[in-house]
């Protein structure tokens, strides 16, 4: 079964660590300005607790983004974000009459996607063919 992987462009990861540097600091100075408030007003110890337990996650998770684009950004081929199987396409095994091509291969010089060269080309590979 084919699989086809994900991964965020180079520009991408790039844009995501600057971004990710920046919610890193805001975090980090959230914990300090919010935990000085809780410890001057003496904030009950479960409220404190849930506090730094939701910091905690907050830095966590943006170290691991960091360190994923990070690895993204030295990897030739990127690192997979997402994978997804894919199922054969049983369509491909149908064999196209050379009629067939003849005619797509007009489409594509009238919607100018090929040259009259390539038109050409092709053109007379295909009518070589065995019919």
């Amino acid at each position: 079964m084919p699989k086809m992987s994900l991964t965020p462009g180079r520009t991408i990861s790039a844009g995501s660590i600057v971004g990710l540097i920046f919610l890193l600091l805001f975090g980090i100075g959230f914990a300090i300005v919010v935990g000085n408030v809780l410890a001057e007003n003496d904030a009950p110890p479960m409220f404190s607790f849930l506090f730094f337990i939701i910091i905690v996650a907050w830095i966590g998770t943006v170290l691991f983004m960091i360190v994923y684009h990070v690895k993204n950004l030295n990897r030739a081929k990127g690192l997979s974000l997402i994978d997804i199987n894919t199922e054969p396409d049983n369509n491909n095994d149908v064999k196209r009459t050379p009629m067939q091509s003849l005619r797509e291969l007009e489409l594509l010089k009238k919607d100018g996607l090929i040259t009259e060269i390539e038109y050409q080309q092709k053109r007379a590979q295909l009518l070589n063919e065995r019919w």
